[in-house]
């Protein structure tokens, strides 16, 4: 059997064990690209990796390269895309519109996502049934939900292994789990482009609002149906749960539920009679009308960690990671103590200190409106306290709109950072003053003063940072440093 064979018996079949005589082209060598190749030359295939960027800039990925995989680098996004007939793994960085993802299909028997290939490989493993996963997309979050489930299963016992979208790539753990391992797994929706046998064994949509347009061409439509395509291959005895108060969710939901899968929904707004829900003080999971369990309640969830967690949207939070442990089988016992025990991940409405009677929170992590709106929600004032809301940072092609509205109502003034800036002042009402900073540390010194003498400084930029920091935690981490350099100052 030639390669071109050996590649087209694989694009059908679920398991990947010995890919000897199979022909891969990896394209991108960032953290996954690097872990599939070397995931895939281990087991017998000839992989050849690519990218745009020079050998200087790749100087780390090609270090960690297994030496069979031959590499193309420098391409500068006009030299050889791959050879024809291959396997292609493709990096979640290349957009699904552009010729250069086009010409790509065109050469390949199948095109895959790192996500996919670990599912394969890894269905190798335990007599081929591979290991449980919960994977967790959606477009607000995702990361919190993935965390809370993780920390539901090690309340219970549980070995978990958690990657993805988030900390290592799934295929960094193929050859180191032991047979008791559930995976969690962070997944985006341009991870899940190149999916199509990709099972979990639970999953949730936690919303969906406008977000990485570009990635999308503008679709939005398109962007929904590819958050929910997670579900696309689950069956019997699997668990899919999607937001229940979402209405861009509606029609799936509806498609959902006529499916076999153990279909649920969850809801802040009510408790549904199947799926779990919120009653405005309880976490409740109902089997039926007139059977539900309390989970817990809301001023409990984060009592026992390093901090209460605050915010309705946290609820939401919450419940979907319930869902996706019941789905699992974790005992009731062990998600009451998860709910209290956990610690929401760093720069999600964070305490960053206070300063006299002006308390700082970092929601650095709010990258897009949707998720700023829930942080501006999820502040809560005393009589006679002020809320200064810091935004602003990187483009997007995000939809201001309803944030404009949001501020507003909510905040006594904005300070405006990044290239966003002009933008966003532009929705604002014309009532509410407005500022530009050049800096955090300006932005922050000027915060402190306009909410004086008591208040909240809300860092919640519903805007990515590349455009002044490296990432939201570098951005997140500049804010905290600002608080504590300005409290030190002004004793």
């Amino acid at each position: 059997m030639n390669s071109l064979e050996r590649n087209a018996t694989l694009a059908t079949r679920a398991v990947w064990d010995d890919l000897t005589g199979a022909s891969f082209t990896v394209v991108g060598l960032g953290k996954s690209g690097v872990s599939a190749a070397n995931a895939l030359c281990k087991r017998g295939a000839e992989v050849l990796a690519i990218d745009d960027q020079p050998a200087e800039k790749l100087a780390q990925s090609l270090a960690a390269l297994d030496k069979r995989v031959v590499a193309q680098v420098g391409l500068g996004g006009v030299g050889p895309i791959g050879r024809r007939g291959d396997i292609f793994v493709v990096s979640p960085g290349l957009m699904p519109h552009t010729p250069r993802y086009q010409g790509i299909a065109a050469l390949a028997t199948a095109v895959v996502s790192e996500v996919e290939l670990f599912y394969r490989l890894d269905r190798a493993a335990n007599h081929g049934a591979g290991h449980p996963i919960a994977a967790i997309t959606g477009t607000d979050g995702k990361t919190t939900t993935t965390l809370w489930v993780a920390h539901l299963l090690r309340e219970a016992g549980r070995t978990v292994v958690v990657g993805g979208n988030i900390g290592d790539p799934l295929c960094d753990f193929l050859d180191t789990m032991g047979p008791d391992d559930v995976v969690v797994a962070e997944i985006s929706g341009f991870q899940l482009y190149a999916c199509s046998l990709f099972r979990p064994r639970v999953a949730v949509v936690t919303n969906v609002a406008e977000d990485h347009m570009d990635w999308f061409g503008g679709d939005f439509a398109a962007y929904v149906a590819q958050k929910v395509a997670v579900g696309r291959a689950m069956g019997m005895g699997d668990t899919f749960l999607v937001n229940g108060d979402d209405p861009d969710l509606a029609p799936h939901r509806q498609a959902q539920a006529a499916r076999s899968l153990n279909f649920q929904a969850f809801s802040i707004h009510h408790v549904p009679d199947v799926g779990l829900g919120f009653d405005g003080e309880r976490l409740i999971w109902s089997l039926a009308p007139d059977a539900r369990v309390e989970l817990g309640w809301f001023s409990e969830l984060g009592r026992l960690g390093k901090a209460p967690i605050i915010g309705v949207h946290n609820v939401e939070n919450a419940l979907a990671a319930c869902g996706l442990a019941i789905g699992l089988g974790v005992p009731l016992a062990a998600i009451r103590r998860g709910l209290q025990t956990f610690s929401l991940p760093s720069h999600r409405l964070e305490p960053a200190g206070s300063i006299g009677q002006v308390r700082f929170v970092d929601d650095s992590k709010a990258t897009n409106p949707h998720a700023a709106i829930a942080g501006l929600e999820a502040i809560a004032l005393k009589p006679g306290e002020k809320l200064v809301w810091i935004g602003g940072g990187s483009e997007k092609d995000s939809d201001f709109a309803q944030l404009g509205d949001v501020v507003g109502q909510r905040a006594a003034c904005a300070l405006l950072i990044g290239q966003t800036a002009e933008r966003i002042a532009r929705t604002l009402p014309e009532s509410l003053p407005v500022e530009r900073c050049n800096s955090m540390q300006e932005a922050v010194a000027r915060g402190l003063q306009l909410a004086s003498p008591g208040g909240v400084v809300l860092l919640s930029p519903a805007c990515a940072s590349f455009d002044m920091f490296k990432s939201y935690a570098h951005r997140g981490d500049v804010f905290q440093e600002a608080v504590t350099a300005l409290a030190a100052a002004v004793k």
